[in-house]
């Protein structure tokens, strides 16, 4: 889930300072991709190459920038909504870990740009069991960030090892012919990260956190075409069959674009270039509402 610079640098702009390098979490502009490379195995069933899912991958929502978006937009902060440390026990096949892998990410990454740095290290040491446990946890430098967490002005450090770490792992699990774990991990933190955005209350900005969520439109397409590729391995099937529920759902977001010519700029002696581009997103407050409650039902499943 690599991130443009551009994306990267309105997250905050100390992150700009400390994080001026692309890493798992952020998303490019979501599209659905296949490639030359994709193919059909014996049964008809598209098989989607190692390339295209780390393309995919990298569309996914960055849980950076939706929890700023929230924090700006005046949503407090509500521990209840996360996934309950003690729940980690419970987690005993790899699907169940790859998933929640990526909730607890997002989760550690939400209370983080909260500032709960200190409080979040339960959180950090149920993401170490669980990558342990997956055999990928030599992408995390645990004692750094343990040593980093214990105060909370070390927050953008803290996210940006968490997210490289992230990002090692996606890439390594491709190589390994593990996509499959690497997609579930994606899916854990892109549904973790909307069942926080489609449970905000009375705030600020709220049409800004709503166009965000409308614009994951993409992204689920994106998310399904994944899943299908491997819904005739065991237990995939009902988490694909969920999947397409939410899909019926976001189909209803309608999204349009005003194309203008990118422009092109000297910064620093780099040239860079603008896209100038803009979207229009047409979500209604009753399609907001069906996509949380379907975003319930999947994340309830997701966190038993």
């Amino acid at each position: 889930m690599k991130t443009s610079l551009k994306n990267f640098l309105s997250i905050t702009s100390l992150l700009v300072i400390l994080l001026c390098v692309s890493f798992n979490f952020q998303g490019c502009g979501p599209r659905t991709t296949t490639t030359d490379e994709d193919t059909l195995d014996t049964t008809g069933n598209l098989v989607v190459s190692d390339n295209s899912v780390a393309e995919i991958i990298s569309s996914v929502q960055n849980p950076v920038e939706m929890s700023s978006l929230l924090q700006k937009s005046g949503v407090i902060f509500a521990q209840d909504l996360l996934n309950k440390t003690e729940n980690n026990s419970k987690y005993t096949t790899s699907i169940k870990k790859a998933l929640n892998l990526g909730i607890y990410g997002t989760d550690l990454v939400h209370m983080n740009i909260y500032g709960k740095t200190v409080s979040s290290l339960l959180y950090l040491k149920n993401i170490q069991d669980l990558a342990n446990d997956l055999k990928i946890g030599q992408f995390f430098d645990y004692e750094t960030l343990n040593r980093l967490s214990q105060n909370d002005k070390n927050k953008d450090s803290v996210l940006y090892i968490t997210s490289s770490g992230f990002d090692k792992m996606s890439n390594f699990l491709i190589k390994e012919k593990r996509s499959n774990i690497a997609v579930l991990i994606s899916y854990g933190t892109w549904m973790e990260t909307l069942y926080l955005a489609t449970n905000i209350e009375k705030v600020s900005n709220k049409q800004a956190v709503y166009d965000r969520i409308g614009e994951q439109k993409r992204v689920m397409d994106n998310i399904v075409l994944l899943l299908k590729s491997y819904e005739n391995m065991a237990d995939y099937k009902e988490i694909y069959k969920d999947a397409i529920l939410l899909k019926n759902e976001f189909d209803k977001v309608n999204i349009s674009y005003d194309y203008q010519p990118p422009t092109t700029k000297e910064v620093n002696g780099a040239l860079v270039v603008i896209d100038n581009s803009t979207s229009n997103i047409i979500i209604t407050e009753e399609i907001i509402e069906n996509i949380k409650k379907q975003v319930k039902v999947i994340r309830t499943k997701l966190v038993s």
